[in-house]
């Protein structure tokens, strides 16, 4: 007998958990990194606090969006290409280890300090950008393989695929949303809390 196949509901619940897993081994890789990296690292990362974090405001919404948005598209792009799981996946990934770095540096740099720098200049902007970068690498890997499926099914209508192809963009545009609100927490709030932590 051949194994049941899965329906759409299933699939991307399967990607969804590899994606989730994905980043959260990215997080703990980039913590690790930041624990090896030893005292030279935490002067690299004091000395950017201090000149960046600590300054207030000195980057506009604008570019603060596009830091952010760039990542965004590279996922979604990653949803066309024939390599996309593999540029999308290590999109994503990177994010996990970035901010697992950060944190785990911040952390250790600063003591009780990194933790409340962690939670006030890191935390409030992830907690929207993280939900935005897992779900669009799970929608990109998701419609990647149904590009794959249409192309091995003769039946596959051309309204079909330009309307699996519109659903992937509005997809696209509803990512923006949560990252335009994080670039404004970013530009509009951090910097009064690190101001407090100062």
């Amino acid at each position: 007998m051949y194994p049941k196949k899965k329906t759409p509901a299933e699939r991307g619940q399967m990607i969804f958990m590899i994606v989730c897993l994905s980043f959260l081994l990215g997080t703990v890789g980039g913590a690790v990194a930041a624990n090896l990296a030893g005292r030279s690292g935490e002067e690299t990362l004091v000395r950017f606090l201090q000149e960046h974090l600590t300054a207030g405001g000195d980057s506009s919404f604008w570019f603060t969006f596009w830091k952010y948005m760039k990542y965004d598209l590279l996922i979604w792009a990653g949803g066309w290409l024939s390599m996309g799981v593999f540029i999308s996946g290590c999109i994503c990934l990177f994010r996990g280890i970035s901010l697992g770095f950060t944190a785990a540096m911040l952390m250790a740099s600063y003591g009780g300090k990194g933790v409340w720098l962690t939670i006030l200049g890191i935390l409030p902007q992830n907690l929207l950008l993280i939900p935005a970068y897992v779900a669009m690498t799970t929608v990109a890997v998701y419609y990647l393989f149904a590009w794959g499926e249409e192309g091995t099914r003769k039946g596959a209508s051309k309204r079909e695929k330009r309307r699996r192809q519109t659903e992937y963009c509005i997809l696209l545009a509803a990512s923006v949303l949560p990252i335009v609100v994080a670039s404004g927490v970013e530009v509009g709030l951090i910097p009064a809390f690190m101001a407090y932590l100062a």
